[in-house]
């Protein structure tokens, strides 16, 4: 038949008792203890010296950062035990871990962590080797030495899930055993991955030395089982290191699990793998393949540095046997759990000497994260107990101190085992580690209580009164005996008075023997109605209870059946949100690896935006050199082609003008026809030709005396001749019949003024032409120049009331120059016009040489 479970609810933490001076709690410091490592070289230089048994001493070496800073001085430092470099592993062990045993297996939990910095022999100490095992393996082989005869079969106690333990009966263990057996793989011996290597020598059993010692004064009249079970907390997540690899999805990684609270308010790993042993190879085997999953590297101090704090359980069941001495009691109220956490955290490091990169950066964090968190919950714990303030603990900042906030909370006893290496060069990491340990010495945790159980109320030795029948019987049936029908009874007995006197008697001691029946019977009376009285007072007592139970059963009934409802109500929704907790665990694990491979990209990202940006800006500044290069060699060539093109240009010009006027002068002296108002002297033509055709024909005339010129070289005309006059009939200018000829630029700039010239009638031109000039409708001559002045303004100038037909030999010297400036495509500037006829105008006689004047039009500037 299956055991009878009784429902746990889950009680509200009592109120806490005001405190009153009849009411005493007992504590007892956290104890620590100093090991210290064995020189790797004789000759090396060391920091960590033993003064005495409890004394440590710590002496700054010439290297260390604090003799450089001018801060050097030496520290000691006082430990519970101080275990010197010669100290072996079963003095450690004695010191340590075996009064941590003794109490276990009475029903006390402890914690018992080994402390320092990576490479310091943490775990050495907790594992040791198998010719001289460590903390680890000598407390498993005490523990079974201790409990060998008072162990029970597999299957009798089976985890419940949520922190605790049921019992069955003999008979349903049985049937479970031989269904477990019947399954091709055994649940109980979880697989091991392939990707990790075994651990030097964990496997060889051979050359393993147990250690003999055991614990005495054990309770007899229980039953014991050991469940042991391995997890590591790694980048603050926890790992079962026993998990069976096929319920651990397809991608064959171990899953992270969760903390929570159980009904005593204990935190535990929910859904950790508790294996049940039944001797120490049993136990190590499944330490070894756990530790073939743990997180191992390669680090520049430690050649297998852990990377994570890994904390191994020791459970031990115990519950008391019937009355018979023969079953289990399979009240879960009878049943008593104690555990035993030795955890091997990871060593404290510097990235500046173990040269980390990529992951190992991240666990080295993670690392002197949680044990900075640690250091924080045990000065926290220090300044309420010294100060009486009552500030919150973070135990929540990291999953080991949260998973062991019960233990500072006065459930459980605590010790720590501070390992330092005495090499001078660890000594800047080993100075915060001793301050840590004396901080933590003066932290005292509330004394942990025998947990009370319901007194059965069996006697004791029934154990051994069981084995004796059994003994006797055995040896009855081997002398042939008939014991079929032979039953022990270990009930009490109860008599009413000693032995019966002797009843042989004499004549003599007749009256004696009366007298000591007498006195026996009244004797034997006096006890009858004195357990006869004590006996009706008992069942009248007993009649009451059983009348009170009966009206709290039918209470209780009621409760149960409402508290069954919301207790059912309560599971599912638990079991939905387990669900929905896992579901979500495991989005935020692929969330969380997938924001790790972003982070990664995105680094990469900028490192090739950094080196682009920077090959760019490289780029851009030999851009900029060149372009001023260049900019500056444009220049100079600029300047050198403007400085060549306007010598050829004038080069060019001078060529032209020299080729035009040539020309001119050919034109004027092939034309043999004399005007008719000029009257020419002989000229010899050979002297004409001489003039025209030799290399140099153009003379230039003088700026300085208009009559020094080269009309002086021709004959000059006779000027005794009579006047010229045009006998054309010419209309009245009084009639309004005079034509302009407005002359303007080609882009005039628009005055806006309120005066402007009065031109009735006017032909507007912007370059004057043959045409133009020889228009006989065409009587006066008005020009419009455009220029800017010295101040930078524009100014206008207008000249009008120029009358060239007064002489008709004027009309031919201005069309002779017009033409000369159509072949030249040159024109003068507008204020030039004026002046040269002006000047043209001014003479006094009417029989001024038109070949001299014409020759005079290229003595003027030319526009450009």
């Amino acid at each position: 038949m299956k055991p009878e479970r009784t429902p746990m609810s889950r009680r509200p933490k009592p109120p806490p008792k005001p405190k009153t001076a009849e009411r005493i709690i007992e504590r007892d410091p956290v104890e620590v203890y100093c090991r210290i490592r064995p020189p790797e070289n004789l000759n090396q230089e060391e920091c960590v010296t033993a003064v005495d048994s409890r004394t440590v001493k710590l002496t700054p070496p010439l290297s260390s950062f604090a003799f450089r800073n001018g801060h050097a001085k030496e520290h000691q430092y006082k430990f519970r035990h101080v275990f010197n470099s010669d100290s072996s592993q079963k003095d450690v062990f004695d010191y340590v871990a075996k009064p941590l045993v003794s109490d276990v297996l009475r029903g006390k939990n402890g914690l018992l962590f080994a402390y320092g910095v990576t490479g310091s022999g943490k775990t050495h100490t907790m594992q040791g080797s198998p010719q001289d095992g460590g903390i680890v393996p000598r407390t498993l082989d005490v523990v079974f030495n201790s409990i060998n005869e008072y162990q029970t079969k597999r299957r009798i106690f089976k985890p419940d899930g949520m922190n605790g333990f049921d019992a069955q009966c003999e008979s349903d263990a049985f049937n479970e055993r031989r269904r477990i057996d019947a399954t091709p793989l055994n649940p109980r011996t979880p697989k091991t991955p392939r990707y990790r290597r075994d651990t030097s020598g964990s496997q060889d059993s051979s050359q393993r030395i147990p250690d003999t010692s055991r614990i005495e004064c054990i309770d007899e009249d229980n039953v014991f089982s050991i469940f042991v079970a391995y997890i590591e907390i790694y980048n603050n997540y926890i790992y079962d290191l026993l998990e069976d690899l096929s319920d651990a999805g397809p991608s064959g990684r171990l899953q992270t699990k969760i903390l929570r609270e159980d009904a005593q308010h204990n935190m535990y790993v929910h859904g950790c793998t508790e294996v049940e042993v039944k001797n120490p190879d049993d136990a190590l085997e499944v330490l070894y393949k756990g530790q073939r999953r743990r997180k191992i590297a390669y680090t520049r101090l430690n050649c297998e540095s852990s990377r994570s704090h890994s904390i191994f359980t020791i459970r031990v069941v115990q519950a008391p046997l019937d009355a018979q001495g023969e079953e289990v009691v399979t009240d879960k109220s009878s049943i008593m759990v104690s555990q035993l956490s030795l955890v091997d955290l990871a060593g404290s490091e510097r990235n500046n000497r173990t040269k980390a990169v990529g992951d190992r950066i991240k666990e080295a964090g993670n690392i002197n994260n949680s044990l900075m968190t640690l250091r924080t919950c045990i000065e926290v714990l220090r300044e309420n107990q010294m100060m009486g303030s009552s500030k919150k603990v973070p135990y929540r900042d990291s999953k080991v101190t949260h998973y062991f906030k019960n233990y500072f909370d006065g459930e459980g006893k605590v010790k720590m085992v501070v390992c330092v290496n005495p090499k001078a060069d660890d000594y800047d990491e080993t100075l915060p580690v001793m301050k840590f340990a004396e901080l933590a010495s003066e932290v005292q945790v509330q004394r942990s209580v025998q947990p009370a159980r319901q007194d059965p109320g069996l006697l004791p030795g029934r154990r051994r009164a069981n084995q004796l029948f059994k003994e006797v019987r055995r040896r009855l049936e081997e002398e042939g005996e008939n014991v079929k029908n032979l039953e022990v009874d270990l009930t009490p007995i109860y008599t009413l008075a000693p032995a019966w006197p002797a009843v042989s008697y004499t004549a003599e001691t007749r009256d004696d023997v009366i007298m000591k029946l007498k006195a026996y019977l009244q004797k034997r009376i006096h006890n009858r109605e004195k357990l006869q009285t004590e006996l009706k007072g008992k069942i009248l007592t007993m009649h009451t209870n059983v009348v009170e139970m009966e009206k709290e059963n039918l209470i209780m009934k009621k409760e149960i059946m409402s508290l069954r409802s919301l207790y059912d109500d309560a599971m599912t929704k638990v079991r939905t949100l387990e669900s929905m907790l896992l579901n979500a665990e495991s989005v935020n694990e692929s969330l969380q690896r997938k924001f790790t491979d972003y982070n990664n990209l995105v680094d990469e990202c900028n490192a090739v935006r950094e080196e682009r940006d920077l090959a760019k800006s490289h780029g851009h500044l030999e851009k900029q050199r060149m372009k001023a290069r260049l900019k500056s060699k444009l220049e100079i060539e600029k300047e050198k082609l403007k400085n060549d093109m306007q010598t050829k240009l004038c080069e060019q010009k001078s060529k032209m003008y020299h080729s035009q006027v040539r020309a001119l002068q050919e034109i004027f002296l092939d034309d043999n026809q004399t005007p008719k108002n000029i009257r020419v002297p002989s000229t010899s033509d050979s002297d004409l030709h001489q003039s025209r055709q030799g290399p140099h024909s153009s003379i230039k005339g003088s700026t300085s005396d208009p009559k020094l010129n080269i009309s002086q070289a021709f004959l000059t005309p006779d000027l005794r001749g009579p006047a010229v006059s045009n006998q054309r009939h010419r209309r009245s200018r009084s009639q309004g019949a005079d034509m302009w000829l407005d002359h303007r630029p080609g882009q005039e700039v628009p005055l806006g003024t309120v005066l402007q010239p009065n031109l009735p009638r006017r032909k507007s031109v912007t370059r004057l032409r043959s045409g133009d000039l020889l228009d006989g409708r065409v009587t006066n001559y008005c020009l419009t120049t455009q220029q800017q002045d010295s101040e930078g303004e524009l100014e206008t100038k207008l000249y009008k009331n120029m009358n060239w037909q007064v002489l008709e030999w004027g009309q031919h010297v201005l069309l002779c120059w017009l033409l000369f400036c159509d072949l030249a495509t040159y024109y003068l500037r507008p204020a030039e016009v004026p002046r040269w006829c002006s000047r043209m105008w001014r003479s006094s006689s009417s029989e001024i040489p038109w070949l001299s004047l014409c020759l005079s039009v290229p003595q003027m500037v030319p526009l450009k």
